[in-house]
């Protein structure tokens, strides 16, 4: 093989692996422009019911001394509602937390209520952690997906330039 088709191998290599970078970033950046203090509560409800398909009927969110997070949803033929609390968590106002107010609070809540029973320690630290590692799951799943796909194009990518 010639230097100038080594190289422009290498680059073309290059290039790929960049598509393939960005492909693991964007499967990490995946999942919508939800606040992550409302996805995180709405994992917490799936966690707790254990139920096969949950609806959410409304989502709203009250700013103030804290933040809290109010759930509406139909699960197993019933309504349900459910409440995460966040602490505020900002020293002073920011550009972010004005553009967005709702970083200015903490992001994983001290107090959370399902059909109006309080879940208290251990259990909201438990739900908490099956919260996020059903968060984590479903990331791990994106970004091999993603890698599937960016290798398959990748590989057509390499067996098209011969």
């Amino acid at each position: 093989m010639s230097e100038r088709n080594s190289w422009g191998t290498a680059r073309r290599a290059g290039g790929l692996a960049g598509v393939f970078v960005g492909v693991l970033i964007l499967a990490g950046c995946a999942g919508g422009t939800e606040d992550v203090r409302i996805t995180l509560c709405k994992d917490m409800v799936l966690a707790r019911l254990n139920a096969p398909s949950v609806q959410w009927t409304a989502v709203t969110t009250a700013p103030g001394d804290d933040l809290a997070v109010d759930l509406r949803f139909a699960a197993d033929g019933r309504d349900g509602r459910a409440t995460c609390r966040y602490r505020y968590n900002a020293i002073d106002d920011t550009a972010l937390t004005l553009a967005d107010p709702l970083s200015a609070y903490a992001t994983s809540p001290y107090r959370m209520t399902l059909d109006g029973r309080e879940i208290a320690n251990p259990q909201l630290a438990e739900t908490i952690k099956q919260a996020m590692l059903a968060q984590g799951r479903a990331f791990l799943e994106r970004a091999s997906e993603e890698v599937g796909r960016a290798a398959e194009e990748i590989r057509s990518q390499l067996d098209g330039g011969r």
